[in-house]
């Protein structure tokens, strides 16, 4: 992980606003756990996003269509290209397009050397954007 990027959470508190952060019902979300031999393997977390009511006066075409936002994907390293992380995006895309979402989006870091490759090279997604940091202090 990078530090400057990334932390480990707190464990204290962690359980309960995992299930208050999950507990929304106001849109579909997807949440599956992946398991071999009885192990937890990966897991992933997508929303559908619904249109925007206002996508017309938006410069994004995308806004108005339903589209899939995954918030996390994660494979435990013991089983990283075993087709775990390939499973999950599979039923994301799948139950996105059972939803009638045009497209599934999601943001990596752009140095990470396992997941770049993964989803383009893997999946075939293309870059889209550029998210640039500056940090003030």
């Amino acid at each position: 992980m990078e530090p400057e990027n990334f932390q480990l959470p707190a464990e204290e508190g962690l359980a309960g606003w995992f299930e208050r952060d999950h507990s929304d019902d106001s849109r579909p979300v997807l949440r599956l756990v992946a398991t071999v031999d009885g192990q937890v393997a990966g897991f992933v977390l997508a929303v559908l996003e619904a249109p925007l009511p206002d996508a017309h006066w938006q410069l994004v075409r995308a806004v108005a269509d339903a589209r899939v936002y995954v918030q996390a994907l994660m494979v435990a390293e013991r089983y990283r290209r075993g087709g775990v992380g390939t499973a999950l995006m599979t039923a994301v895309e799948q139950w996105g397009s059972g939803h009638c979402a045009v497209l599934v989006a999601l943001d990596t870091n752009l140095r990470s050397a396992l997941s770049v490759p993964f989803y383009e090279d893997r999946l075939g997604y293309v870059r889209h954007a550029v998210i640039f940091r500056k940090y003030l202090t």
